[in-house]
């Protein structure tokens, strides 16, 4: 029993097995794409110096304070979502180098900077906004049986 279980650890090791000039492949374009977001319009640095100045778009109405105060909410969020998916790009780029030489071997360096990296994400998330999360409220609620007493959710 023993050897078939080797046997089937060395299969499944074979199987996640990547060969270098694929992985520098996909590097390659992660990178690509990192440098084309970093010079684009749509760069979180480009974004924060393309904001309009106060009163650009009128003064002395309600409805002037509402839309510049949508505008900067927008422009702020837009440069949060550069930010992050660069931030992204960085990570799946790091990961890809390390794929298939076990977390242990990595620099101290590179370490860091993807805990810095998931530590940005988590900290960015919100649960509010995550589609999946309503999707799965919402799946949750239909299965709820309606009518009658319900059973009581965790320990009793």
């Amino acid at each position: 029993m023993a050897k078939s279980q080797a046997a089937a650890i060395r299969a499944q090791a074979k199987a996640l097995e990547v060969d270098y000039e694929t992985i520098s492949g996909y590097k390659k374009v992660v990178d690509d794409l990192l440098t084309k977001l970093g010079n684009s319009e749509a760069s979180d640095k480009k974004l924060a110096h393309t904001t309009l100045p106060e009163g650009t778009l009128g003064t002395g109405f309600a409805e002037a304070v509402d839309l510049f105060s949508a505008y900067t909410t927008v422009q702020q969020e837009l440069q949060n979502l550069s930010k992050g998916l660069a931030g992204h790009i960085e990570a799946l780029g790091l990961a890809i180098q390390t794929a298939g030489k076990g977390f242990a071997t990595v620099d101290e360096e590179t370490k860091y900077r993807l805990a810095a990296i998931a530590k940005q994400a988590k900290d960015a998330y919100r649960e509010e906004r995550d589609p999946l999360v309503k999707e799965k409220k919402a799946q949750d609620a239909q299965q709820e049986p309606t009518g009658g007493p319900t059973k009581p959710k965790g320990k009793v």
